[in-house]
């Protein structure tokens, strides 16, 4: 159905689906999205989206999909953090990376619909989680690489204890599913990126460190100010006997 263009674009395009979520869907979508988030936070032209509707062809807002972890380049988070949807001929770019979390009510359609839209839509790779560890998908980490027009699947191996690892090219991140979870790794450094809990967890270290080392700045400021004041009373007191030694 092709619409008006001339209409509101908020209410033409409304901004998320509304497709009820297990616990483990949730969480698993929740952690992905704040690992990344977190990890492309001081770059503007980069946008890490969840559950957002991305709309990609002008003039017919049912052609929609909404993933649920997307990572964009090329665009202004700003922007986009404000907007209502994610519309493709506005943002200036489709999502690079796009990953889906199974689910009883949305792994058919993650994986029989949504690799067609993801085509046409422009993404450069589409990735699948299943956070149960495999009673949707199997293997429970399954990734694809737009290549002449479909998807080619990205090697995907097991560790000794059965831990799913895949590469991503459009992120250069490694990703391992860790039980109902999936993490991100730095290939160059190492570093896995934290997930939300662990920052806060560190957000609440540092708040603890920088209260510690206030209070010590505080205390060294008042022993200082002790000092300068016992020093002052000393001095005062042998000018005082000066005065008297010199009046004898």
């Amino acid at each position: 159905m092709t619409v008006p263009t001339e209409l509101d674009p908020d209410v033409l395009y409304p901004a998320t689906p509304t497709v009820p979520e297990s616990g483990l869907h949730s969480l698993g979508r929740f952690a992905a999205y704040g690992a990344l988030r977190a990890w492309y936070a001081k770059r503007p032209d980069c946008w890490v989206g969840e559950d957002r509707n991305i709309y990609y062809r002008n003039g017919d807002p049912e052609v929609v999909a909404a993933p649920d972890v997307f990572v964009s380049f090329g665009v202004d988070a700003e922007a986009l953090d404000l907007a209502t949807s994610y519309r493709v001929w506005e943002a200036g770019a489709a999502p690079a990376f796009v990953l889906e979390i199974a689910s009883a009510k949305t792994y058919r359609v993650d994986r029989d619909v949504k690799p067609a839209k993801y085509l046409a839509m422009g993404v450069e790779e589409y990735w699948r989680f299943d956070p149960s560890g495999g009673d949707f998908l199997q293997p429970a980490l399954q990734g694809g690489r737009r290549a002449d027009g479909r998807w080619r699947r990205i090697e995907v191996s097991g560790d000794e204890r059965g831990r799913l690892s895949g590469h991503s090219a459009a992120l250069d991140l490694t990703l391992r599913a860790e039980a109902h979870l999936l993490r991100f790794r730095d290939p160059h450094t190492g570093t896995w990126l934290p997930q939300p809990d662990e920052q806060a967890a560190r957000a609440d270290r540092a708040e603890a460190t920088a209260a510690a080392q206030t209070a010590r700045a505080d205390q060294q400021q008042a022993a200082a100010a002790a000092e300068r004041a016992r020093r002052t009373a000393a001095e005062a007191e042998l000018a005082a006997l000066r005065r008297r030694l010199d009046r004898q």
